[in-house]
């Protein structure tokens, strides 16, 4: 549908139809005899039949439930059996076009549908039917149409469906709307969640995904979540705000900006982000934890992996209607890397030619036989590609062309290159030869940046794009299965020394002019800093010198480098003292520093002990949801914390 805002080119149209009621009015006798048409044995027809008529139905009238009744036609949304019952139901639609079609030499194809013989799209009941913009042809999609809605019970809602015109004369398009008396539309419009558009995507078109976002993000401004509580929400929900709109365009720069700039509002200020609210800069935080970051995922690098699905998807030949079109009518028997971006192609294939420099390096053949491996524009060896440096010309003189593959030049598994070559391309007389299987066909696979070549994935494909950083030797420590999640965020952001410590709004006054001095507010003597806070504080020391025997840890001063580099060596472990230290760590860091700003902002004083019983307590609940091994030194351990039985796999 590209141009189909122009009026040039041959006259075309499309409908969008809408089935009234698409679930709820399947014909049951349709649906079991299509079933046995499709050849599902007997017993699988009746098991598939009973759970569909065996539903029964109540009705709510204000508020109560009323009456239990057996249905007589239909399928349950929500059943997950329902989707593929009712796709083998449209099924039967598109074989009656197709017949009808083939039958009748007066139906015209859409414009770049013929070769394919696309006349209809379907994803459940999202339905699109194409024909060239002539009465004939839109009277045999009426009729096919008229056909299944008889035999099925389907029904297309008149007023709901909607037919779009490219350079269709006046007078052919009233005689078509009388055919199909649909409304006609204006594209944009939204097809499967997304915008189906003629030109490229807007701003404006984006802001659905945006207004997705805002909406999530105002439901839970209200509610008192911890900084761990909304990272959490933004990995598993905000994120997936995308993903789908990013697995379908390469989303523009602007809007990259935009969705970012939300995800981080909502994890630093619960909302729009104000200045210097954010403690940690956004590509540290979008870094993996491993390596230092919270594991948010940056979208633009989220977007290039799974585009590049798309790509893997045109050079591996996946079984799909897409790829098929994309050989048929944008390759036309050409190499992907060696396709030129035209002015006039549609904007998303343009996009996606763009991503090929980005790529290209990591998408590779393991050879097998060499007869699907070019020879000009694949990568298979750490010479490749040819094209970089062997023009066409130089191909042709020795006999070969930018076409030729791997299996021309290797014979018994020696490289077989011109002798015109050796002085030119010295590089491809001294590479290894390739030893070819002719029972094995070549396979592209996506190399890593190690170097090994792996089967293609977006994960995989993901972890090669993205921003790198340099590996942590405290990660395990910070981040684990056992750790308390907003307690664990805090030791994330001490061990980055990201707290607004006193030393640090020093700085930034000094910066401002103003040169106010502050003291430590626990023990009101030294300048606070991340060292003396954490725990070499009089106040701090006091708790960690009281609750570190607990956790075996009785010869470790209060230091929080000292107490780090005893426990980074043993992070991995799942020893019970070793996980008690780590949850002590966190827990006592966590509440000191919260203390701190109880005294700071409110003026609430607790003493150590008051506070060494909040961090006890809070750890032996943790403890409760463990189970460990039973022996004497777990039973003594236990003991020590007055823990009777837990219930979590841990090993002593």
């Amino acid at each position: 549908m590209h141009n189909y805002h122009r009026n040039v080119g041959a006259p075309s149209c499309a409908f969008k139809v809408d089935i009234q009621k698409a679930y709820d009015t399947v014909d049951w006798d349709f649906l079991k005899s299509i079933l046995h048409g499709f050849g599902f044995h007997s017993i699988m027809v009746g098991w598939i039949m009973t759970c569909v008529s065996s539903s029964s139905f109540s009705v709510s009238i204000n508020g109560n439930i009323h009456g239990y009744f057996g249905g007589k036609r239909g399928l349950r949304q929500g059943d997950p059996m329902s989707p593929y019952l009712f796709t083998l139901v449209m099924e039967v639609l598109t074989s009656i076009l197709q017949q009808a079609t083939s039958i009748d030499s007066s139906f015209r194809f859409h414009r770049k549908c013929e070769k394919k013989r696309i006349v209809n799209l379907c994803f459940a009941d999202d339905l699109f039917l194409f024909a060239r913009g002539d009465v004939q042809s839109v009277k045999i999609i009426m009729d096919s149409l008229n056909t299944f809605k008889d035999m099925s019970g389907l029904v297309p809602s008149l007023p709901k469906s909607t037919v779009f015109f490219c350079n269709v004369p006046a007078s052919s398009k009233m005689s078509i709307l009388a055919i199909m008396p649909f409304e006609e539309g204006l594209l944009p419009i939204r097809y499967l969640g997304v915008p189906l558009i003629a030109t490229r995507l807007l701003h404006s078109n984006y802001r659905l995904l945006i207004e997705k976002m805002e909406k999530r993000i105002s439901d839970w401004k209200t509610k008192s979540l911890s900084f761990a509580g909304r990272l959490q929400l933004i990995i598993s929900l905000l994120s997936a705000c995308y993903i789908y709109w990013a697995s379908v365009f390469i989303l523009p720069k602007s809007i990259v900006k935009e969705l970012e700039l939300k995800m981080r509002g909502f994890l630093w200020c619960k909302g729009s982000l104000t200045k210097r609210k954010a403690k940690v800069a956004w590509r540290v935080v979008c870094l993996p934890k491993h390596e230092g970051g919270l594991g948010v995922r940056k979208v633009a690098d989220v977007n290039k992996a799974l585009m590049s699905f798309h790509i893997f998807s045109i050079l591996s030949g996946r079984k799909s209607l897409w790829v098929e079109w994309i050989h048929t009518y944008r390759l036309k028997n050409r190499n992907f890397w060696d396709v030129p971006i035209q002015k006039n192609i549609c904007w998303s294939w343009r996009k996606l030619l763009r991503l090929r420099p980005i790529i290209r390096q990591f998408f590779w053949y393991d050879i097998g036989n060499g007869e699907k491996t070019s020879l000009w524009h694949d990568r298979w060896s750490n010479i490749c590609p040819l094209s970089s440096y062997v023009s066409p010309r130089q191909m042709n003189q020795e006999g070969f062309s930018i076409y030729s593959t791997i299996s021309e030049v290797v014979v018994d598994n020696r490289w077989e290159w011109p002798d015109a070559w050796r002085d030119l391309f010295p590089v491809l007389f001294q590479s290894s030869p390739l030893t070819l299987n002719p029972l094995k066909s070549d396979v592209i696979k996506w190399k890593k940046v190690v170097g090994d070549l792996e089967p293609f994935s977006t994960k995989l494909a993901w972890d090669t794009l993205r921003t790198r950083g340099q590996v942590t030797n405290w990660h395990n420590l910070v981040w684990s299965s056992f750790s308390i999640p907003r307690h664990a965020f805090m030791s994330w952001l001490i061990f980055r020394r990201k707290l607004s410590t006193q030393d640090k709004i020093q700085l930034w006054n000094r910066a401002s002019g103003s040169m106010n001095l502050f003291c430590c507010h626990l023990c009101k003597r030294d300048m606070e800093t991340h060292n003396h806070l954490f725990f070499e504080c009089s106040y701090s020391n006091q708790i960690w010198c009281s609750l570190r025997c607990k956790a075996g840890m009785s010869h470790i001063q209060g230091r929080w480098d000292d107490i780090a580099a005893w426990l980074v060596p043993r992070a991995s472990s799942k020893s019970a003292l070793v996980i008690i230290g780590k949850l002590l760590m966190a827990a006592t860091a966590y509440y000191i520093w919260q203390e701190r700003n109880f005294r700071y902002f409110n003026n609430q004083l607790r003493p150590p002990e008051k506070l060494e019983e909040v961090i006890v307590e809070m750890i032996r609940l943790k403890l409760h949801s463990f189970k460990f091994k039973k022996n004497d030194r777990v039973k003594k351990i236990l003991e020590d914390w007055k823990i009777a039985s837990v219930d979590v796999m841990v090993a002593d």
